[in-house]
């Protein structure tokens, strides 16, 4: 099958097609470059494959939870490549799409506890299991402050469990919040920072389109991809941050 896949939604602009012979994958600074480079690097990629607009099985998007910016422009790229070209659209969890991407340099993790920076001081939370070369949602994306997070019982409860992998967009080193409230429910696990990638979507893709009743029925109608959000606010006033500065400085008595 044929696949345009775009991935934007954190800081990292991540582009990817493939035809049935080759692949093609590009990466970029996302953030406020996304907009002027999506739509070049995406013309670029089909003609390195030879591929046209025509010859697509799908458009395939990262929806959510993410980069409000990065979302809104996956999902409008998506559109007007799908409505112009008549192509049908297919849009993946970013969270899932993380737990993807670590395959291809720790496939030996079945277990992914996928975190994606939220801003505001929360994170945006999902873990996934590799179970008969799918994955299976164990806990769906919700919003979280650092404190909060916490991977799922029973991959902390049995002493001989494997270690999860902790896959983030961020440095664990650099969250304290989130480095104590992990250890305080398990030393079993790794750290890998990385970002939500293109390619993992046509891998995802492949996997659920390999399903006979997913095969027809799973595709968006034409230009209708649509963004997943945990969360509509985008940025804090500026008395929210100042109550913000105002709750980490030491209290006096």
């Amino acid at each position: 099958m044929n696949f345009l896949a775009i991935e934007c939604s954190s800081e990292t602009l991540s582009l990817a097609a493939a035809n049935d012979l080759d692949a093609w994958y590009f990466e970029s600074a996302g953030g406020a470059l996304t907009s002027s480079a999506l739509i070049p690097a995406c013309l670029n990629g089909l003609t390195q494959l030879d591929l046209e607009f025509a010859s697509l099985d799908a458009i395939l998007f990262g929806k959510g939870p993410g980069s409000f910016t990065g979302l809104r422009t996956a999902c409008s790229v998506a559109q007007g490549f799908s409505y112009a070209h008549k192509i049908k659209t297919l849009g993946f969890d970013s969270l899932l799409t993380l737990a993807q991407s670590t395959r291809q340099f720790k496939p030996e993790f079945t277990k992914v506890l996928s975190i994606l920076d939220a801003r505001m001081g929360q994170l945006y939370v999902g873990a996934y299991e590799w179970v008969d070369k799918r994955w299976q949602v164990i806990l769906s994306p919700e919003l979280l402050s650092p404190e909060e997070v916490s991977p799922p019982l029973s991959w902390t409860q049995a002493p001989t469990q494997p270690p999860f992998l902790l896959a983030s967009n961020i440095s664990i080193g650099e969250q304290e919040p989130l480095f104590h409230a992990l250890q305080r429910h398990s030393h079993c696990y790794e750290s890998m920072q990385l970002s939500p990638r293109a390619d993992a979507l046509i891998e995802l893709a492949k996997i659920h389109l390999s399903r006979p009743d997913n095969a027809t029925s799973s595709f968006n109608d034409f230009s209708l991809p649509t963004p997943f959000y945990l969360r509509d606010k985008v940025a804090q006033t500026t008395l929210e941050r100042l109550h913000s500065r105002l709750d980490t400085l030491p209290k006096t008595s």
